[in-house]
């Protein structure tokens, strides 16, 4: 909230909407979903008409994501509707800003496979979208974004849990802990534990519980004290 002070103050618009849209993430992250809604109004008209049609489209994806976690799968398609076609319509004639840069077409990909994964958890049927958004995000992803695809393979093994899928699940769910091991934060272990509770229904499946237990061999037990989520 500082940082959205601070770029309004100076008069950049488009980075108040960043700021707001960061503190928005984390508000979903932390299952307050609501909450992020209400910031992702701030974002957009914080944002103002100075932003570029790629960065309206990050900023959709993030409330699309807030929508799904309160189970709202029309709003969410129509926001990412709308993500979409912002995202298309952007010309790229004007540079984006540095924050922007690493928003491409992966990232919205990504951003869906996340968006569809958290809906299928109220709509199993989404499952199936949320594992094409995240295969072509992967397919996109260039190689020094590591930390962007250990989010997609999370997302990925999740919506394979889902989709009654505990073979590819567990295929995909290894990729991610391997990854993790070199890309690890208090948010990258947070996701994992979510596709470990979701692995919870396979108990007695021998691949899966192979990999329950290198995950509960690998997942920290308690954030430190004092830590802060990255």
């Amino acid at each position: 909230m500082i940082a959205a002070h601070a770029a309004k103050e100076s008069g950049d618009r488009p980075r108040t909407g960043e700021a707001l849209s960061r503190a928005a993430r984390q508000m979903v992250h932390l299952g307050r979903p609501d909450e992020a809604l209400d910031l992702m109004q701030l974002a957009k008209r914080g944002a103002g008409d100075e932003a570029l049609p790629r960065t309206r489209a990050m900023l959709f994806t993030i409330e699309a994501w807030a929508q799904a976690s309160l189970g709202r799968g029309q709003s969410m398609r129509r926001t990412l509707g709308e993500a979409e076609d912002l995202f298309v319509s952007d010309r790229t004639d004007v540079p984006p800003p540095s924050w922007m840069q690493m928003f491409d077409e992966a990232d919205l990909h990504g951003m869906q496979a996340l968006a569809y994964r958290t809906l299928a958890e109220h709509d199993p049927a989404a499952a199936r979208i949320a594992e094409r958004h995240a295969n072509e995000a992967l397919a996109l992803r260039i190689k020094d974004r590591q930390r962007a695809m250990l989010f997609d393979q999370i997302s990925l093994a999740s919506a394979h849990f889902i989709a009654d899928e505990p073979d590819q699940a567990t295929n995909t769910a290894r990729l991610a802990l391997h990854s993790i091991r070199e890309n690890s934060s208090l948010r990258t272990w947070d996701r994992l534990r979510q596709m470990y509770r979701l692995s919870a229904y396979y108990r007695g499946y021998a691949t899966v519980d192979e990999l329950r237990e290198e995950l509960e061999a690998a997942m920290p037990r308690a954030l430190p004290s004092g830590s802060a989520r990255v």
